[in-house]
């Protein structure tokens, strides 16, 4: 039911419209593990009608403000209606979407599962005082045992310290911080913004010319390269944990939490790792090194280059289907050997050859 104090706002404006308190509905979004494009379906809206209110903070029609309302469970319409006052302990909407010194903005990704068992969100946040765009992970710790805890801490820092030895890399992201969520039972790694989206999101729905294969295969093969002369191995890289940039389409490495740092010793029990299609066999073991992640970049290099990944059993066939020049068709069967024996000893011959393809 539209409130009387709603009906009376929308009279006062004299558009019939409201003013929607957009901390608020976003907090509960965040809540609900809801991207704006989820709300806008579950709303029955258009998704610019949503970026209008939430985005924009312009006001909203009775019905759209209605919608929104039923789509979040909420009774009264009344609580979501913009106001300045402060709930009893003296926090306002704003603070709840506020976390040390950042302001959430927007829930970008739903609840990801990571191999390590931890669910994690993806947000776009705004730095307070610089005002600068920031991709925030927020770690769920609500369900592990202190023991747990402390363990998938030490995975999540392990985040910020590759970043940090890499310092600075246009294929590598660069963290910003780390830090305990103060109100709840998250664990947030800071990353810089970057515009643009998975590599897996764009395989689901578009075409890689070979230019842009070229592209982004040679930056994948440099930020591996560059974390490798400093003794750590990806491990495992899959598509969802490589960014492409919307302005000039290169490629990103993120999600270093399992990486693993020579002579650090085992980072995840083998028990513990899912099915991946795209890691290396031995990649789950004791005795692994760099060489496993030649393996996943070439398993990523055929989803790209054939629009699909093919079974580990048809390598050679779809190597042929691709008719690449002679050196980057063998690079590629040698990179996908089974055993790391037989693959390239490191990425400067994989980076050369590349760099030699004359695309058209």
């Amino acid at each position: 039911m539209v409130s009387i104090k709603a009906v009376a706002m929308a009279i006062r404006d004299k558009s019939g419209n409201v003013k929607l308190d957009v901390a608020e509905i976003s907090r509960r979004c965040l809540d609900l593990g809801w991207t704006h494009e989820k709300l806008a379906h579950k709303a029955e809206v258009s998704t610019g009608t949503i970026s209008n209110v939430l985005s924009k903070g312009l006001a909203a029609s009775l019905t759209t403000a209605q919608g929104i309302r039923q789509a979040l469970g909420v009774e009264s319409l009344e609580s979501l209606l913009e106001s300045d006052a402060t709930d009893d302990a003296g926090v306002s909407a704003s603070d709840v979407m506020t976390v040390h010194e950042y302001r959430i903005t927007d829930v970008i990704a739903d609840w990801i599962e990571a191999s390590n068992g931890l669910r994690f969100q993806i947000c776009r946040m705004r730095h307070l005082e610089l005002d600068d765009l920031a991709r925030g992970k927020r770690y769920d710790l609500s369900r592990l045992s202190t023991e747990e805890e402390q363990r998938c801490v030490t995975w999540m820092k392990r985040h910020p310290k590759v970043c940090r030895a890499v310092k600075s890399h246009p294929n590598v992201i660069t963290n910003e911080t780390v830090f305990r969520d103060p109100r709840e039972p998250y664990y947030w790694v800071i990353d810089e913004w970057v515009e643009g989206e998975p590599l897996s999101s764009r395989l689901r729905s578009d075409t890689f010319s070979r230019r842009q294969s070229q592209q982004l295969l040679l930056g994948i093969a440099e930020g591996l390269a560059a974390i490798h002369t400093l003794g750590i191995i990806r491990r495992e890289l899959t598509p969802a944990s490589i960014l492409i940039r919307s302005g000039d389409g290169s490629a990103v490495l993120t999600e270093f939490e399992l990486s693993k740092l020579v002579d650090h010793g085992l980072t995840v029990a083998p028990d513990e790792w899912p099915a991946d299609e795209y890691r290396a066999p031995e990649a789950d073991s004791d005795d692994v090194d760099h060489r496993a992640d030649i393996y996943s970049w070439a398993r990523v290099a055929l989803h790209i280059l054939s629009r699909e990944l093919p079974s580990r059993n048809d390598h050679a066939a779809t190597v042929r289907k691709l008719k690449l020049p002679p050196p980057l068709a063998e690079v590629l069967k040698t990179s996908l050997a089974a055993s790391r024996r037989s693959r390239p000893a490191d990425f400067q011959q994989i980076i050369a050859t590349l760099r030699k393809w004359k695309v058209r």
